[in-house]
């Protein structure tokens, strides 16, 4: 539901319409605990668990489609850069896990409970207490 603020407020910005842009981030945080700027990028189809209760993502956040975001996940960045994360397709995040920083997140990877994550992911990996294990895809 809190995507829903996240969606009209992205559009109003993107509309270039000034102040309503960021009452519906400010109606998201008090409705739903969670801190998901218009001005941050989402892409398409993607969710958050339990109404993203405790979410926040940076305002300059890049989240590709299909992506899940779990109750206090932080999007953000990391003292001493401007730079902040980008996050691929089909990207799980699961709760607490906290991705900081100038990094690149790749496609289909998840990010397990509590991980914390500072450095570039590789495509179809798994990160769980800072460790990378690549994820074994079925043959269809």
């Amino acid at each position: 539901m809190s995507l829903i603020f996240y969606r009209i407020g992205h559009a109003l910005y993107r509309a270039g319409i000034p102040g309503l842009p960021r009452m519906f981030t400010i109606l998201g945080q008090i409705a739903f605990g969670s801190y998901i700027p218009a001005e941050c990028d989402i892409g398409s189809n993607c969710k958050v668990a339990y109404g993203g209760s405790g979410l926040i993502i940076h305002p300059r956040a890049k989240i590709g489609n299909n992506c899940l975001l779990s109750p206090g996940v932080v999007i953000g960045g990391r003292g001493g850069h401007r730079a902040v994360p980008v996050l691929g397709n089909d990207v799980q995040i699961y709760p607490g896990a906290k991705v900081l920083g100038p990094i690149t997140i790749g496609n289909r990877v998840i990010v397990g409970a509590n991980a914390v994550v500072v450095e570039d992911v590789k495509d179809d990996v798994m990160m769980i207490a800072g460790k990378a294990t690549r994820l074994e895809r079925a043959e269809q």
